[in-house]
C-alpha cells in the first residue's frame, strides 16, 4: 500500500543523503568507536561525527521541519553524547543511542518553540519561505503548510509520525525509540495520521497530495 499523499510530501520535502557513512574494513566498528569514546580517546570524536552527523542532521531536519536551523542542535546532540557516553553499556548500540539523543534534543526544541510563541517572543508561528527540491512554488507552499499542520500535534504524536513515515521505522522500532508499548504507539500514530490527513484534505494546497493527484 502506498503511503498517504501528505506522507509522500514529507519524504519529498526532507529527502537528502543523510544516511550514516558505512564503516570500511579499515575503520573501527561502532562498538570500537563507543569504547574509544568511553575511554576518552581524542581520536573518537571526529570518527563518530563523520559517521553519524549526517544521520543526526536528517533526524533533526525531518522532525523540526524547514525554517529551523539545526546546526546548533546538531552540536548539542554530540556534546550530549560525549558527556554521557559513560552510561552506554552496550557498545554495539552506538547508532540507536545517538538516535535517542537526537530525538530528545528535537523534543526539547519543539517545546521551546511553543513556549516562545506563547510568550510572544517570536512571530505568530508561520514558517519562513523554504526551498523546495524542485523549485516548484506550489510544492514549497505545500511543505510549509504541512509542517504547520505537524506543529498542531503534541510532541509525541509528531515524533511518532516522523519516525514512522519520514524515517521509515517499523512500528516496533518506533515504539522502542519513544519508550512506549506497541499498543500505545499504534494509538498515537492513529491519532497523528487522522489529524494530518483530515487537515490536509481540508487544505486547498495539500488536498492534491492527500488525494494522490499531485504529480
Amino acid at each position: 500500500m502506498s503511503p498517504p499523499g501528505s506522507v509522500r510530501l514529507l519524504r519529498f520535502a526532507t529527502r537528502s543523503t543523510d544516511g550514516e557513512r558505512p564503516a570500511s574494513r579499515a575503520e573501527p566498528t561502532d562498538a570500537e568507536l563507543a569504547e574509544r569514546a568511553r575511554d576518552g580517546d581524542p581520536r573518537a570524536a571526529p570518527l563518530v561525527w563523520d559517521r553519524y552527523a549526517p544521520m543526526v542532521r536528517g533526524v533533526l531536519h525531518r522532525t523540526l521541519g524547514p525554517g529551523h536551523d539545526v546546526d546548533d542542535l546538531l552540536q548539542d546532540v554530540f556534546i550530549g553524547f560525549f558527556r554521557n557516553v559513560g552510561s552506554l553499556r552496550d557498545t554495539g548500540s552506538l547508532r540507536p543511542y545517538l538516535f535517542g539523543i537526537a530525538l530528545r534534543t528535537a523534543r526539547t526544541a519543539l517545546r521551546r518553540r511553543r513556549v516562545r510563541r506563547w510568550l510572544r517572543l517570536s512571530d505568530d508561528g508561520a514558517l519562513p519561505d523554504v526551498a523546495s527540491p524542485d523549485g516548484d512554488p506550489r510544492s514549497r507552499e505545500a511543505v510549509r503548510r504541512l509542517y504547520a499542520v505537524l506543529d498542531e500535534l503534541p510532541d509525541r504524536e509528531r515524533l511518532a509520525f516522523v519516525l514512522r513515515h519520514a524515517e521509515g521505522h517499523e512500528l516496533t522500532e518506533t515504539a522502542a525509540l519513544l519508550g512506549v508499548s506497541l499498543a500505545t504507539i499504534k494509538r498515537v500514530l492513529a491519532r497523528a495520521e487522522a489529524h494530518v490527513e483530515a487537515r490536509a484534505r481540508r487544505d486547498d494546497v495539500l488536498r492534491d497530495y492527500a488525494e494522490g493527484t499531485h504529480e
